[in-house]
Order: structure tokens, then sequence, then C-alpha cells
């Protein structure tokens, strides 16, 4: 008894042979494409935290000084305080170049600092202020620092981070900034202490 047994490559037609091939192809590519990206955006959010998070330090520093808590106010310390506002400003430029969908409120707290630093060309600005007004231009100051930080690290209320490793690949919540957080930092920076 003999058996036969069909060639099943002869049902596959140039056509369907092609269309096989495509659904191979479409079936590898689009996770990768999907996984590709994902990892893009998770590394895009854990550098704006760390950029924030560099911001916010900048500004408590210049905030300390400003309160004379580590030196008592000085020429230097002015200096000091004004250096830092120029780091700070360094880090939300960072910041926004990468949340280029909120470069433009970014920019207004950026041209707020600015002017704190060169008001009128010079830097004695911040130095020929009194006391009273350096202790509410460092509270305002305080206040951005940890509004911009906890605007760009809302993720983490969400999933563990560490630095470097991100938030679980798998995290679908909110993506930073937090809106409403980012929205009263710009109100405080053009809200400024001006003499």
């Amino acid at each position: 008894m003999t058996v036969v047994v069909k060639n099943p490559l002869s049902r596959l037609t140039n056509r369907r042979l092609s269309l096989v091939i495509l659904v191979i192809v479409l079936a590898v590519a689009l996770p990768f494409y999907w996984t590709i990206q994902r990892n893009d955006t998770h590394l895009r959010w854990d550098l704006e935290s760390r950029y924030a998070q560099q911001f916010f330090f900048h500004l408590d520093t210049a905030s300390g000084l400003m309160n004379g808590i580590p030196y008592s106010w000085s020429n230097v310390t002015s200096g000091f305080a004004v250096n830092e506002l120029g780091y700070a400003d360094s880090e939300l430029y960072d910041v926004a170049v990468l949340d280029t969908s909120h470069a433009d409120q970014l920019y207004r707290i950026s041209y707020a600092l600015e002017t704190l630093r060169t008001q009128n060309g010079t830097r004695d600005y911040i130095y020929g202020m009194n006391l009273s007004q350096r202790l509410n231009l460092a509270a305002q100051l305080e206040s951005l620092g940890h509004k911009i930080i906890n605007a760009y690290w809302n993720f983490a209320n969400y999933t563990s981070t560490s630095p470097g490793v991100g938030h679980g690949f798998w995290y679908f919540g909110p993506s930073p900034p937090d809106e409403s957080l980012l929205q009263s930092s710009v109100a405080i920076a053009l809200n400024f202490e001006r003499k």
C-alpha cells in the first residue's frame, strides 16, 4: 500500500506567500518599534526628572544664600546666589530641550530668572534688596523649585524608580509634567519680588 502525500507548497501561490511574509514582518517589526519608542519615552522622562532635580538644588542653594543661612549676606554671597540662579536657568533650559511641548512655559520661567540675574544690565539687583525683599524672593524661589521638581517627578507616585534605571517598562500612568504644578510655577516666576 502506497501513501500519497500532497505537497503543501503547491497551494502557496506567490500572492499567498507574499501575504505570509508580510504578516511575519509586521508581527516582528511593530512590537520592536513600540518597544524602542517606549524606552525612548521613559529615558526622556528620567532625564527631565534629573534636570528638574538639579534645577531644584540650584534654586535651593540660591534661596539659602539669600536667607543668610550658610553665610551672612554680603557682596560675595550675592554673587554666589546670582551664579546659582544662572545654573538653575541652565538646568531649566535642558528640561525645555527635552520637553518641547511645554517649552513656552519653561522659557517664561527662564526669562523671569534671567531678569533677576541681570536687572538693567547689572548684577547688583539682588545685592541691593533689603532683608524682607530677599526673604520674600527666597521663599518664592524655594516654592518654584518644589513645584518644578514635583511636576517632573509625578510619575514616581505611580511606580518605583531609581537614577539611571527609570520606571517600569509597563508603566502607563500619567506622563510628566503635572500641568497644574507647571502652570502654578509659571505664575510664581512671573510674580517674583521686584524692587
